[in-house]
């Protein structure tokens, strides 16, 4: 009790009229002030609590009768004053002392000035209520918590006058409801007009557009039922006459605004009202998830009608056993797909056996020469993979053990009827497709391009072979110098011999130093015979390892001659430990042939005085660089980019082929030669060629 109650005299108090008739009322009533200090106690309240109304006025309500609360009853008051009412159960003690449970109602009247108002309290003795009666009360309250509280639609609904409109329908000899339902639509209307809303939660008020909870109760549901869910009404009707414990559907629903949403449907009957009427309505909003799954289905039309249309041929793999393999290797510890194969070879055609053709477009029955796609649906890979065609599928396996990203290789595979053909094989595993545990592959047929390819390189070796024709040719003279001059030795050191051999007593020593220049001289003529003979021989190309230093070494005896005659001067700066370059030896020679014999031409041509060609080796990161330059006049900016054009020529006599030729020789070696101007003052040629790698060096 509060030490220092508000004087009589200060505390504003209701109309005795107005509360007249309270005083008769069967339960306690009590009025506060804004401040909960007590200005009305009825006699139910005296009796209830002890306390006359002189003893109580003035005190807090609260405070007087020592209110508990599972919530701390200040918190219970501030939830009063936002929302106006409450209500719940409160323990209080008596005058007496006593422990009583109240169910208290708390709300707010105005005073009758019409500008203030009163807290009323409405308080009733629940203390010797039966278990049953507690165990309904709690149930109730929990429903009512739970109903308010989920984030789903929840929907009272009474059926009455629907159940009565049935019961006329069975009165009249009507015994096939669902056809009659289907036959009558406008019955189905009408009792939807009949269904009214008893209750909804917070949620539903959100969902469908209400502005609360009043605004919908006592309503029919017609707003909410589109015409084309009429159907399922029907059947939560008919799911009712057969007793069935609850209807789950999804079905669309309208909004107040006439907004369609898509929803999951869900009715049902609490225990014993099957017939009566009450039924309990949920509803969730299914719109973002059918909106997701619409867009899922076009995106997948869209792909499976991408995926036919497309006129490369492309295949669906299951590759659910590719991944099984993959994860036993990663399982034992094994990160190198390429030793792994080394050791298990077999292993090749395991992984072909774990990737499954699961859907093939119509480009993909041409290239394999299928009828239907039913010829290739349900066959492994490894049908489709000769041998001739193993080490591109290593080189997949290879990628993808170790990565998601897409891959492509050039391939041999086999058709149906077994015959081989050259490919390119892309496939994507991404992410997202090996989550789903597929890969798809796409299938280029380039039988064309690489034969193609083969009459091109066939095409450029006859050009080779005719250019290396042409230069011998225009060393003819040199040719013949340098021939003539071992022949002309032996043929001097045979006549010496012969001398040698008429004297009465020759000389043996001498005759064997002769015999010795003979056979060397003959060598020498071999030897240029023989640089000839591979310079003038048609043959497939041979790439190798070889010296480029060894190379131009090579090439300069051979114009060695040439170079004597035009009073040409050469120097040479070839570096040291250089890498070998894999590369056709009489190709790349043929190259620097030509380049140094232009250089020759030109220098004569100009009648430059000093004529000097410097010819220089170096590395550059991973390739090897040749260098050919020359004190000519050069070449002009403006053709240098059409020099190496074939048929493009400066010479009066020349074809324009020799440095188109050398240009395709280079670029097929994997490397490139370009043109500029020389620090010398004449023109620059500059080759560059990629290292051999270390396996082909050793």
């Amino acid at each position: 009790m509060l030490e220092g109650p508000i004087p009589l005299s200060e505390l504003q108090r209701p109309d005795a009229a107005a509360t007249a008739l309270l005083d008769h009322a069967p339960q306690s009533v009590v009025l506060c002030d804004r401040t909960w200090r007590i200005v009305y106690w009825n006699r139910a309240s005296e009796t209830l609590y002890g306390w006359t109304s002189a003893q109580v006025l003035g005190q807090e309500l609260n405070t007087l009768l020592q209110s508990r609360h599972p919530q701390p009853v200040q918190a219970l008051q501030q939830t009063f004053a936002t929302h106006r009412a409450w209500d719940g159960d409160l323990e209080r003690t008596t005058a007496s002392g006593n422990t009583l449970a109240v169910e208290t109602t708390w709300a707010m009247v105005p005073a009758a000035d019409g500008q203030s108002e009163w807290i009323i309290e409405y308080g009733r003795d629940i203390t010797a209520l039966s278990d049953a009666e507690i165990s309904v009360r709690t149930l109730t309250h929990q429903y009512t918590n739970v109903f308010q509280a989920m984030a789903a639609s929840f929907w009272e609904l009474d059926f009455t006058e629907v159940r009565q409109m049935i019961g006329g329908l069975l009165q009249s000899g009507v015994t096939d409801l669902a056809a009659y339902f289907q036959n009558h639509p406008k019955f189905i209307d009408e009792a939807i007009a009949r269904t009214t809303i008893l209750d909804v939660n917070d949620a539903t008020v959100r969902l469908f557009g209400g502005k609360d909870r009043d605004g919908m109760i006592g309503r029919n549901i017609s707003p909410f039922w589109p015409q084309e869910s009429r159907t399922i009404y029907a059947r939560s009707l008919l799911a009712a006459l057969r007793r069935e414990p609850n209807l789950q559907t999804e079905t669309r629903l309208s909004t107040l605004d006439g907004q369609l949403i898509d929803a999951l449907f869900t009715v049902c009957w609490p225990e014993g009202h099957h017939g009566r009427g009450s039924v309990l309505v949920g509803v969730i909003d299914l719109t973002d998830r059918v909106k997701a799954e619409e867009e899922l289905r076009q995106s997948e039309l869209r792909f499976r009608d991408l995926f036919q249309a497309m006129s490369t041929a492309l295949f669906q793999l299951d590759t659910a056993g590719l991944l099984g393999f993959y994860d036993d290797l990663h399982a034992r510890g094994i990160t190198d797909m390429g030793a792994h194969l080394d050791d298990h070879p077999e292993d090749l055609r395991r992984a072909m056996e774990g990737c499954l053709i699961v859907e093939v477009n119509t480009a993909a029955l041409k290239i394999l020469g299928a009828e239907t796609a039913e010829d290739l649906i349900g066959q492994t890979v490894s049908r489709f993979w000769p041998a001739s065609g193993e080490e591109a599928f290593r080189a997949v396996l290879q990628h993808s053990f170790a990565s998601a990203t897409p891959f492509e290789v050039r391939a041999r595979n086999c058709r149906l009827d077994g015959s081989e053909f050259d490919t390119m094989f892309l496939v994507n595993a991404s992410p997202i497709l090996r989550a789903r545990k597929m890969t798809l592959v796409g299938l280029v047929d380039i039988t064309d391009e690489v034969e193609a390819k083969s009459a091109l390189q066939k095409l450029q070796a006859e050009f080779a072979h005719a250019s290396r024709l042409s230069v011998l040719g225009e060393l003819a003279a040199s040719i013949a110098h340098e021939v003539n001059q071992p022949l002309a030795a032996i043929a001097a050191n045979g006549s010496a011999a012969g001398r040698w051999l008429k004297r009465p007593d020759p000389d043996l020593e001498e005759l064997m130093a002769i015999n010795e220049a003979m056979v060397c001289d003959a060598r020498r003529a071999a030897d240029i015979v023989s640089r000839i003979r591979s310079m003038a021989t048609k043959r497939e190309t041979q790439q190798l390892a070889a010296s480029v230093n060894r190379i131009i070494e090579e090439a300069l005896v051979f114009l060695a001659h040439e170079l004597q005659a035009h009073g040409t001067n050469t120097r040479t700066a070839l570096k040291d430990g250089l890498p070998d370059v894999l590369v056709d030896r009489v190709q790349i020679q043929q190259v620097v042939v030509n380049l140094i014999l232009n250089a020759v031409q030109e220098l004569a041509r100009k009648n430059i005085p000093f004529p000097l060609i410097e010819v220089t080796t170096s590395r550059v990161d991973n390739r090897v660089v040749i260098r050919v330059e020359d004190t000519g006049a050069g070449i002009p900016a403006e053709m240098r980019e059409r020099i190496f054009e074939s048929f493009y020529t400066t010479k009066q006599t020349g074809l324009g082929i020799g440095l188109s030729i050398c240009r395709n020789i280079v670029e097929g070696h994997g490397g490139r030669i370009l043109a500029d101007g020389s620090p010398l003052g004449g023109a620059r040629f500059q080759v560059e060629l990629p290292v051999a790698s270390a396996a082909v060096q050793t």
